[in-house]
């Protein structure tokens, strides 16, 4: 895309190229013609020999910088304008010359202090175009509130909806930053924000009250940042704010005011209150990264982590780490200890609201007794390579109270328990749960019943694209009785293939879709579509994460068997 600033440099040329055929002087047609041509414009434009002295300056310019064209006319460009900046770490004329080589665009470059020629400090932003062999042309403008219509290096340099620097600025800004810190040795952060569940925002109010959002929440985010840093609209709802002169904890400080201040009060738009939550990465350079594209992907990793974390929360990598081996050793003290136990939520018939199975959710108890729920240490358990031993004391105990149930009230209704592929990769783990399952069901007089309670919920994007290896390594469970249910039906892409391969007794839809099907006539008729699907099977679907009486009554409109969430009923031992 051509910017102003290049189109201006472009037409100037255009002027510039058919004066030199009958002018001795290229500096004479660039003093008349581009003067002439870019005076029009409302930002203040000065044109620059390779020399760093000034060859023209229109009336703009001469006004903001309080002189006139005759006064410095051939004088250096550091009379009216200073380079002393941290983003900017070479001379000016190093500068110039550096751009009229490349030909690239220098900056734009915000919210740079310069002193008039009245000795007055002002902020302008600016930037500097190539414009022929021997010149370049500064384009800058008084940073006013007022000012209308904004000046084209404004509108080059901003994001027009929230008014900050747009992706473009934020790009430039950060590779000046840190050509100049990577030689000072100097530190900084990079933060990434994104509004948690924007896109329900939008569909519930419209994109209209969406973009009002977006503007009020980049107004509050300034009131939690330093005067120094720079923050921007990244895309979308992602904003990245640029920290000089800060390390990771410092980071993940200012960090967490913005979390809490985007949190704290909700926001009202045509008498619609609003809550809203943002997810925020961290990277840090040095320890992230030796370039500013590396910074924005540890940035942007660190944010989805925050994201599936349950999100309106921040994450950094040194976070994580230390997360990760703090938790990890909390984790493998419970396994060894007994302390990881399982609750159980409760799985209701839709239609008649009774109670017909329950799923088994993994919790570590800690030493007080308090359960600490599978989101705190699900990605320690991954990382260092735990899930299988968690898999396999959360099925031995809801086989105990699978069994335990039947002694009791002679009839047991299915427990769904999740298993992992890296439980499935241990083949003797497998064949010891059979045996105790083999065990206590022959106490209770089950163990030659077809079908056992016990159900083995798999998710399709845990297991191998091979499906013969997957029947392979699901054959014990399948020869025991123990029915298959799959989870998150739909996320993945080879949902149909295990319904046509496998003996599937039960599809949970994705819960992401869930979410959507109060309000999203999309989302319900692909709810419908596949609930009729499953009946031609004789499947039993299950709805999860339902979480409000309108959720609830779309699906039992929509025919879904069972349900289970928060709404209904909480976990409980």
């Amino acid at each position: 895309m051509t910017t102003p600033l290049q189109r201006a440099s472009d037409q100037a040329n255009s002027v510039l190229s058919k004066e030199s055929a009958s002018s001795s002087s290229v500096n004479s047609g660039t003093d008349h013609y581009a003067e002439k041509l870019l005076s029009k414009y409302y930002d203040g434009v000065i044109g620059l020999n390779n020399d760093g002295t000034i060859s023209f300056i229109n009336k703009i310019a001469c006004k903001i910088l309080g002189c006139t064209p005759k006064e410095i006319k051939d004088q250096p460009l550091e009379k009216v304008f200073q380079f002393y900046n941290e983003v900017i770490e070479h001379p000016y004329i190093k500068i110039i010359n550096n751009i009229i080589e490349s030909g690239n665009v220098f900056g734009p470059i915000t919210h740079h202090r310069i002193t008039t020629k009245k000795k007055n400090d002002i902020l302008v932003d600016f930037s500097i175009s190539p414009l022929d062999e021997n010149t370049v042309i500064l384009m800058f403008h008084k940073l006013t509130t007022h000012q209308q219509p904004r000046p084209l290096l404004y509108q080059f340099s901003h994001d027009p909806l929230t008014r900050l620097a747009n992706r473009n600025t934020l790009q430039q800004s950060i590779h000046h930053l840190h050509e100049d810190y990577k030689k000072t040795g100097k530190t900084y952060s990079v933060l990434l924000l994104d509004i948690d569940r924007f896109k329900l925002i939008n569909d519930n109010y419209g994109h209209n009250i969406g973009d009002q959002l977006l503007q009020l929440v980049a107004e509050r985010m300034q009131f939690f940042i330093r005067d120094k840093d720079n923050i921007g609209r990244w895309g979308g709802e992602e904003f990245l704010c640029i920290l000089p002169d800060v390390g990771i904890n410092t980071a993940s400080e200012i960090a967490e005011r913005l979390c809490q201040g985007i949190a704290k009060n909700n926001f009202f738009l045509q008498e619609h209150k609003i809550p809203i939550t943002a997810s925020i990465g961290i990277s840090n350079f040095p320890n992230d990264g030796d370039t500013p594209e590396e910074l924005f992907s540890v940035a942007d990793s660190t944010l989805h982590q925050a994201k599936q974390n349950g999100r309106n929360r921040i994450h950094s990598t040194q976070q994580l780490t230390d997360n990760i081996y703090s938790i990890g050793t909390q984790l493998e003290n419970a396994l060894n200890e007994n302390r990881v136990t399982p609750v159980y939520q409760p799985i209701f018939d839709l239609a008649s609201g009774k109670q017909v199975a329950e799923e088994a959710l993994a919790r570590i108890q800690n030493k007080n007794g308090e359960l600490i729920e599978a989101s705190e240490f699900i990605d320690a358990a991954v990382e260092l390579q735990l899930v299988h031993r968690v898999d396999y004391q959360i099925i031995k105990k809801t086989i105990v109270r699978c069994t335990e149930s039947f002694k009791d009230k002679k009839c047991s209704t299915p427990h769904f328990v999740n298993v992992s592929a890296d439980l499935l990769r241990h083949p003797q783990l497998v064949k010891e749960i059979i045996q105790f399952a083999s065990e206590k069901y022959e106490e209770c007089g089950q163990n030659n019943c077809n079908e056992k309670p016990i159900v083995i919920e798999i998710t399709e994007q845990e297991l191998f694209a091979d499906m013969d290896e997957v029947k392979k390594i699901l054959a014990p469970f399948i020869d025991f009785g123990m029915p298959l249910a799959i989870d998150d039906f739909g996320s993945g892409y080879s949902s149909l293939t295990y319904l046509a391969d496998l003996p599937i007794s039960y599809l949970k839809f994705d819960g992401d879709l869930i979410k959507r099907v109060a309000y999203e006539d999309r989302a319900r008729k692909i709810i419908y579509g596949v609930q009729k699907m499953a009946e031609s099977l004789e499947l039993i679907t299950i709805a999860e994460h339902i979480e409000d009486q309108a959720t609830l009554d779309v699906l039992r409109e929509l025919g879904v068997s069972w349900g289970q969430g928060y709404f209904s009923a909480m976990p409980a031992e």
